[in-house]
């Protein structure tokens, strides 16, 4: 069916595409795509950080960020991607290319786009608990994931703070969604876009009425990883629950809190 394409904004891409070029794009493209999707995310966090109205949604009521730590963070996280994450993607450009990753393959239909980004998380999330909770012990922890452990208060830009290690462990779980799924560019950049508001947002500090955590029972949220960076150990996953639920990592009072939260909110 028509209306369940995207064969309206097709003609768009390609245009775009022949604009900038495929070279470009499949590479430094990404590159800034990312950085518009992450620091976009992370902006509207960044700006209820300095409005009083905002600050009964924070989950850790005591702690501060203020300018000193977000510009800390920032510096940090902008080396990382300028040196770590830029030089990966063009490391393993060719790598991509041979697999067939275009950016002027048709575009997908709506279904299968939904489709591919669903399983997309699901991947993610079963990778990211194992390796999140691999680095979690002995000196995986000590030399590598403390690093990102510096703030036990996070704030959104908090969430590619890391190792240049756990940077690239951690994101390789990102991308084996996309290229198990599908071919295409825009798909790449569609899952680029929704990891990273996840990422930022479950980083955010805020617990939000309209967060998805609100609103999809099986969805950990900012609170679910806040509770993480407060206690050091436990809800290991980065989108879902269950997992954590499964194999008995799920934080031994963050249930505790939430349902104290919920008999609060029905008084």
């Amino acid at each position: 069916m028509e209306s369940l394409s995207l064969k309206l904004i097709e003609p768009y891409w390609f245009k775009f595409v022949d604009y900038y070029g495929e070279e470009f794009l499949l590479t430094y493209g990404t590159f800034i795509a990312h950085q518009v999707f992450y620091f976009g995310c992370f902006i509207p966090f960044l700006i209820a950080d300095f409005i009083p109205f905002f600050r009964k949604y924070k989950i850790q009521q005591t702690k501060e960020n203020d300018w000193k730590s977000q510009t800390y963070c920032a510096i940090k996280v902008i080396l990382t991607q300028v040196f770590i994450q830029l030089p990966m993607m063009y490391i393993f450009d060719p790598a991509i290319k041979a697999i067939g990753l275009s950016a002027r393959a048709p575009l997908p239909s709506i279904p299968y786009l939904l489709f591919t980004l669903v399983c997309c998380f699901i991947i993610e999330d079963f990778y990211f608990y194992w390796a999140h909770r691999a680095l979690h012990h002995g000196i995986w922890y000590k030399y590598i994931h403390k690093v990102h452990h510096d703030f036990a208060s996070p704030f959104g830009i908090t969430a590619e703070y890391a190792h240049p290690l756990e940077t690239i462990i951690l994101g390789t779980g990102t991308v084996i969604g996309p290229f198990i799924f599908s071919r295409d560019l825009f798909t790449l950049w569609v899952w680029l876009g929704v990891r990273l508001y996840q990422t930022v947002e479950c980083h955010s500090g805020y617990d939000f009425p309209w967060s998805l955590t609100n609103l999809i029972p099986f969805w950990g949220g900012a609170p679910f990883h806040d509770y993480h960076h407060e206690v050091f150990i436990g809800n290991y996953a980065s989108t879902f629950t269950y997992l954590d639920k499964i194999f008995g990592t799920s934080g031994k009072s963050y249930y505790l809190r939430k349902e104290k939260k919920s008999i609060n909110k029905s008084e």
